[in-house]
């Protein structure tokens, strides 16, 4: 069941990553630098939790990025 959770909770972070990401350059083409910062620290927040659970919650014979 952990397999299956860890999955969901990758799509997840890989669906907001995306998300922030594209939200950053559209922020950035109109100029508008702290809603561009918002999203960057969005974005290492999301990096971050996906660094923890792939160092100490994932299976290690699993790949899910």
């Amino acid at each position: 069941m952990t397999n299956e959770y860890s999955v969901l909770i990758h799509e997840y972070l890989i669906e907001k990553i995306t998300l922030a990401e594209q939200k950053k350059k559209t922020a950035e083409k109109t100029g508008r630098t702290e809603v561009g910062r918002f999203h960057d620290g969005q974005l290492s927040e999301l990096f971050k939790i996906r660094a923890y659970l792939s160092e100490k919650i994932d299976l290690k014979t699993q790949k899910y990025y």
